[in-house]
């Protein structure tokens, strides 16, 4: 099994806006299962990884007191959480250099961790584990382990991996693609050797801590200013708080000093797509990133969350909003409020956080649209 766990939970899932805002975020929505996508996460991060082992929660300092009240709802696996506030959100390279700082700094730093986002929906966890197994392998060969997920569809909202030789029990990666246009999808879908990019990986800590001295170097000299603090200063520049067996880490002002000078970049655009030891592992695991409501929408027509009232999913306050269609059919709902639909099709009504959204079928990546539209027109307020 891999010893440590990494849970970035820093993104503000736009594109299910209205139920996912800055204030309360994609990680903190319940799909319908009855518990949050972060708590699913961090139970599935305990299902994968020794009994010793950190799980360490990266996430913004103004997400901590959600997180934390999330995760007190756990029994004992309390006692393993770490949550590491970052002062400012610099994307996903910044946050593995700080979480693997922190690693090194309790011993585990020649130890293998998976790195798992706060929002995605994974079963069954069974044939996760066995897939985790599969990349630890590999990390242990000092190999950068990613999870391909087979395309089902030619999707343009995700990132392919073009997957080369066999490495057993992997495959080598040729090449990282963003996302594409349609055609460019179908002919990646059509040639057979191309995985969705999961966004999760594994490694040991020292062989990515070494790859991003190689590739971005700015990153690991700023959290190796840690190590040169005495032990007794240390402790007061980053204490260790803890709250009823939770530990939230290193949360000060010396973090604004270090992540000032941290670049905005991606782990797959600093490391992933530069490194000579990335593979990628087949996933033989259902994978949903919930990236849109079309697809919150598929999750309920496939039956992985329940419906309630008709068509509406139990929002976060456990109260299901009564749904009345007249003359209306193949719609979806998510709401805190009663809503009723007449002589429409194919649409999704979503009502939260005092916001309404009323969405075709399948136009789900418009939602991005519509918040950056809010933005730029100085309604922050409404995001």
């Amino acid at each position: 099994m891999v010893e440590n766990v990494v849970i970035l939970a820093g993104g503000s899932g736009t594109r299910l806006w209205p139920a996912s805002v800055q204030a309360c975020p994609k990680q903190f929505l319940d799909p319908g299962t009855g518990q949050s996508l972060l708590l699913m996460t961090v139970e599935r991060a305990a299902e994968i990884s020794s009994g010793g082992g950190s799980i360490v929660i990266v996430t913004h300092n103004t997400q901590v007191p959600g997180i934390l009240t999330e995760c007190l709802k756990l029994g004992r696996l309390r006692e393993r959480i770490v949550i590491l506030p970052e002062p400012q959100m610099r994307n996903t390279a910044p946050a593995l250099g700080f979480a693997v700082a922190y690693l090194k700094d309790v011993g585990a730093f020649e130890e293998t961790t998976v790195v798992l986002a706060a929002d995605h929906l994974i079963t069954p966890i069974e044939a996760f584990r066995g897939a985790v197994g599969k990349a630890t392998e590999l990390a242990r060969q000092d190999h950068l382990v990613t999870f391909g997920i087979v395309p089902t569809r030619p999707e343009t909202g995700y990132g392919y991996i073009e997957a080369g030789d066999a490495l057993p029990p992997g495959r080598r990666v040729n090449a990282f693609k963003e996302k594409p246009d349609s055609e460019t999808a179908r002919s990646y879908v059509a040639a057979g050797n191309y995985l969705w990019n999961s966004g999760m990986f594994v490694f040991k800590n020292d062989v990515l801590t070494a790859e991003l001295e190689q590739y971005q170097p700015e990153i690991v000299e700023s959290f190796s200013r840690i190590e040169t603090l005495p032990f007794e200063e240390r402790r007061t520049k980053l204490p260790l708080v803890n709250h009823e067996g939770i530990t939230v880490a290193w949360k000060s002002g010396f973090l604004d000093q270090l992540y000032a000078k941290l670049p905005k970049i991606s782990i797959d655009y600093a490391v992933m797509e530069r490194s000579t030891r990335a593979a990628v592992v087949e996933a033989d695991f259902t994978w949903n990133d919930i990236g849109s409501w079309d697809e919150m929408a598929q999750l309920l027509r496939d039956g992985v969350v329940k419906p309630q009232d008709g068509n509406a999913l139990t929002p976060a306050d456990g109260k299901a909003a009564p749904v009345i269609q007249i003359e209306s059919s193949t719609n979806y709902v998510y709401s805190e409020l009663p809503v009723a639909i007449c002589g429409v099709n194919d649409v999704s009504v979503i009502v939260k956080n005092g916001r309404v959204l009323v969405l075709g079928r399948e136009r789900g990546q418009l939602v991005k649209e519509a918040v950056e539209t809010m933005k730029e027109q100085g309604r922050d307020e409404l995001v």
